[in-house]
């Protein structure tokens, strides 16, 4: 690749790598394919696991991952849990689980709070009966802010869990509702103030920059105002407007909406928030995280940084365990099928290569911030080394590389640079593939909203 042309546009962070592609990767039922799972744990990299609940309770119009709108009580939420369970007890016998120490869960969504205590405590219950759990492992959850009431608190303390995620994006009412992002203020500060009654402190902010209409004023404010309510830390995304979605189909009908100017302002609203937080007193632990109180990233983030392993479980998660990426089915009912049959419920799995493993840990190093000399294999990538310093993206730091503030802006470039040409060409592919069966160009998972009876 020239290097120069890969900084003409800038790209957002390569937060999954190696990319799984139908193209490639589409799995054989057939066959034995996670035959590696009866082989005990290969490294002696920490373990997440992963839990993805695939419901919520509205829809945001830029979201592109498949998800089914319901409320708490539908009868389909128990249904997927006891899946759940099984493809956990499928796991839990394997010799990779029983030769594996957990290090943090994670529930992701979706909005997990769509489940009942009940549910948690069953899922929560077979994971400490059947997994072997590091001491004082982290447990984390996603969480919609209109989900959270002093019950729902008292009863996620009582399962354990330490920190939760939530999804702000933005505190403009006008923008929340062009967005279509359904809870109001009201329900923010509401479960603030929750959290605040039961001294819960590992609360963490989402939010997003250049989105339509949003002006750098908006920006800033929305930072003030989070800073306001003292968040665990604050994470930053730039709003990535997907082929296909509610988001997209508007702007192309000119819906009142004006989009931003995708490079030069995201460059700029990224700078300023940076200034912005530093001067407040955040320190950066990523390229996307800030926090006043955190001294490094949450260990779930950390381990999959740091090339360790992810047991993925529920409809449409992935994970890479074993030197395996695989990824789970979309449809929650195919993800049921699959299950009845009695088989691992992924249908896209890779052998990951020497050269991927090596990949994987480079494209990861700029959203780390940092990569200790050591771990950069010798002679292989000294030019585009060479490069960076010269250009000042990064600098020479005692035994480590440590990326600079111009670096910080473009490290989903600089990640680029170590993708190799064959994996590159593989993106490029799968997303014009996916541009064309209308899927997600992230994860080619089915794009849309399905509505639960």
């Amino acid at each position: 690749m020239n290097k120069e042309k890969l900084f003409k546009e800038r790209v957002d962070d390569f937060w999954v790598y190696p990319k799984l592609t139908k193209i490639v990767d589409k799995r054989d039922f057939n066959d034995d394919f996670f035959s590696f799972l009866q082989v005990a744990k290969e490294n002696n990299n920490r373990t997440n696991l992963y839990i993805h609940i695939p419901f919520c309770d509205s829809g945001c119009v830029f979201c592109p991952y498949y998800k089914i709108i319901c409320t708490r009580n539908n009868e389909l939420i128990n249904e997927y849990v006891d899946y759940l369970l099984e493809e956990l007890e499928k796991y839990s016998k394997t010799k990779y689980i029983k030769t594996t120490k957990i290090e943090s869960i994670h529930f992701g969504g979706g909005n997990p709070l769509l489940l009942s205590k009940f549910n948690f405590k069953k899922i929560i219950e077979f994971i400490k009966d059947n997994f072997y759990l590091k001491e004082n492992v982290s447990w984390t959850l996603e969480a919609s802010m209109n989900s959270i009431t002093d019950q729902v608190m008292i009863d996620l303390l009582e399962l354990g869990f330490s920190r939760i995620s939530l999804g702000i994006q933005t505190f403009n009412e006008k923008i929340r509702k062009d967005m279509g992002i359904k809870t109001t203020i009201d329900d923010i500060n509401r479960c603030i103030n929750i959290f605040k009654k039961y001294q819960f402190k590992e609360y963490c902010f989402d939010l997003m920059y250049n989105m339509p209409n949003q002006t750098m004023d908006d920006w800033l404010n929305d930072l003030e105002k989070a800073d306001q309510l003292d968040p665990y830390h604050i994470d930053l995304y730039n709003l990535a407007i997907f082929p296909n979605t509610i988001l997209d189909e508007k702007i192309k009908k000119s819906d009142n909406l004006i989009v931003t100017p995708s490079n030069s302002n995201q460059i700029l609203m990224y700078e300023n928030a940076q200034k912005w937080l530093f001067n407040k007193g955040y320190k950066q632990l990523t390229t996307n995280t800030f926090s006043k109180s955190q001294e490094k990233i949450h260990i779930g983030d950390q381990t999959y940084l740091d090339n360790g392993d992810v047991l993925g479980i529920g409809a449409s998660s992935r994970g890479f365990i074993n030197k395996k990426a695989y990824k789970n089915v979309c449809d929650i009912n195919t993800y049921m099928r699959e299950l009845n049959k009695d088989n691992f419920p992924a249908d896209l799995c890779r052998n990951v290569t020497e050269l991927e493993d090596m990949e994987r840990k480079m494209v990861f190093f700029p959203i780390k911030l940092m990569i200790l000399k050591k771990d950069v294999p010798e002679k292989i990538y000294d030019d585009i080394f060479e490069f960076l310093i010269q250009e000042e993206f990064i600098k020479e730091q005692n035994d480590r590389y440590i990326l600079t503030q111009r670096g910080t802006v473009w490290s989903g470039n600089i990640a680029l640079m170590f993708i190799s040409e064959n994996n590159w060409k593989l993106y490029i592919k799968s997303f014009l593939n996916s541009l064309k069966e209308k899927t997600n160009p992230y994860n080619e998972d089915y794009m849309g909203t399905k509505y639960g009876k």
